[in-house]
């Protein structure tokens, strides 16, 4: 069974929903992820990714991106298996920041390690060793 990345485009403006897709598939194979994973990747206005950043992190402002994965809903567990897919959750992107590729392939990366449980809030040693995961993969990725 192969990853499945869903796209959705919920802006008037054209999305490269390919190169979103092939930069998350490379990166789960950079990170040797075996298991298939299921995931979707939202892109938004700018008013739509405040507004979810209002509703579920309590903060009034326009981020590059949220990652809504089974993690955030204090579950224990980073991901949902069902069926031997890991089902991930889901990436938001603000639209604005779809324009620059090596922008945006920074955000999904970042978003990809939130959803499968990398988490740089939790100490600075953690950030680094994000940090360091991050590097290496947009490294792979030619960035």
């Amino acid at each position: 069974m192969k990853h499945e990345i869903l796209v959705y485009n919920k802006t008037r403006y054209k999305v490269p929903k390919k190169f979103i897709s092939n930069r998350i598939l490379r990166t789960l194979d950079f990170i040797k992820l075996k298991q298939p994973v299921e995931l979707a990747v939202l892109v938004v206005s700018p008013s739509e990714i405040k507004r979810l950043n209002k509703i579920w992190r309590h903060k009034d402002y326009i981020p590059d991106e949220l990652s809504f994965g089974f993690n955030s809903r204090k579950i224990t567990k980073f991901a949902k298996e069902q069926n031997r897919v890991l089902e991930l959750g889901e990436i938001v992107v603000n639209v604005n920041k779809i324009i620059d590729k090596s922008n945006l392939a920074k955000i999904l990366v970042h978003s990809l390690l939130h959803l499968l449980g990398k988490h740089h809030e939790t100490s600075e040693a953690e950030a680094k060793k994000v940090e360091a995961i991050e590097k290496n993969i947009l490294k792979h990725l030619n960035l």
